[in-house]
């Protein structure tokens, strides 16, 4: 492609570039084709119109929802997998992180105050959740797997319950 967005055209015998490339078709000006990249697709593979736009469509990972196109990416399976395992380690890291800033904002100034739930919460929790999040620190993937098919509930459930939280209260965690 030369400066001026010219290609050699691929329809013709072309010694010099006479195919214009625009952001939204191509035009040659030596055999007068001229179209989309539906139809330079089409021509390039020989396809039908609609396999054409059916390859670019998964070439590109576009996916239409009720005729509605949606750029994002079709996952597969083994990304939807490592979100959920990133998700799953997050949850957990900040539980941790969150009942350790409980073990310290709430523990007694003497043994006669009274122990305050969170502070409960973080010597009876802390050690199990510390267990959880090391195996997605250290452990094997299939540990990581059968952990978050065992626990979902407990994930599921934590996930609630901080997102209730205000912003403000996870980023002084964090």
């Amino acid at each position: 492609m030369n400066k001026s967005d010219f290609i050699n055209c691929i329809f013709h015998s072309d010694k010099t570039p006479s195919m214009k490339l625009y952001p939204d078709h191509f035009h040659c000006f030596g055999c007068g084709e001229h179209g989309d990249i539906i139809k330079l697709t089409e021509k390039l593979f020989a396809l039908s119109p609609y396999q054409a736009a059916q390859k670019l469509a998964q070439d590109f990972n576009i996916i239409r929802i009720n005729g509605i196109k949606n750029m994002k990416p079709i996952k597969t399976e083994r990304q939807k997998y490592i979100e959920q395992e990133k998700r799953t380690y997050e949850t957990l890291n900040f539980y941790c992180r969150y009942l350790e800033k409980c073990r310290e904002d709430y523990k007694p100034d003497s043994l006669e105050d009274e122990l305050h739930p969170l502070f409960i919460e973080s010597l009876t929790k802390y050690d199990q959740y510390n267990y959880y999040r090391d195996i997605f620190i250290f452990g094997m993937e299939t540990e990581r797997k059968d952990f978050m098919t065992v626990c979902r509930e407990q994930i599921t459930e934590l996930e609630k319950r901080f997102t209730q939280k205000s912003k403000n209260e996870k980023e002084q965690i964090a």
